[in-house]
């Protein structure tokens, strides 16, 4: 009985080893992001935790500093405000390095405008989403540089 009890807690070890070798490890990144786009940039704080397979939930929260010019309602539009960002990344086996992402961003900004008639605030709320393509570069184990390419829209 006790070889039957010892065969069976060895047995069980060696499935348990041989799924997280499978697996792989879970972590957590921090990091910086900084975004540029046509009509400003977005900074802030990256947080990323990663599952065993190949897959990212991402959490950003940042400024988005906004000089949007006459591509709104007015004449000339400025200002930023805060928000947050949350991706999906997947990294796929075949290309180990490349990853799509599916981010979403939250943003209040208030924006200051003018135009001939006069001036004005308008405090707004932007959902942005979109979709990216990316590729790391490690630096070594524990740093790495993942530019990416994004297209969304911007709904008001």
């Amino acid at each position: 009985m006790k070889k039957l009890i010892s065969l069976v807690i060895i047995y069980t070890c060696f499935l348990l080893t041989a799924q997280s070798q499978d697996f792989g490890y879970k972590t957590i990144d921090v990091g910086g992001e900084f975004q540029w786009y046509r009509a400003g940039y977005i900074s802030g704080l990256h947080l990323a935790y990663n599952f065993p397979v190949h897959h990212a939930v991402q959490l950003c929260i940042g400024y988005n500093k906004a000089n949007r010019k006459d591509f709104g309602q007015h004449e000339n539009e400025e200002g930023g405000g805060l928000g947050f960002h949350l991706d999906t990344v997947t990294i796929s086996c075949p290309a180990p390095r490349f990853f799509p992402g599916c981010p979403t961003d939250l943003w209040h900004l208030n924006i200051d405008w003018r135009q001939v008639s006069g001036t004005g605030t308008s405090k707004i709320w932007v959902l942005q989403p979109t979709a990216e393509i990316g590729y790391m570069f490690f630096i070594n184990d524990e740093f790495f540089i993942a530019p990416c390419i994004a297209n969304g829209i911007e709904i008001i």
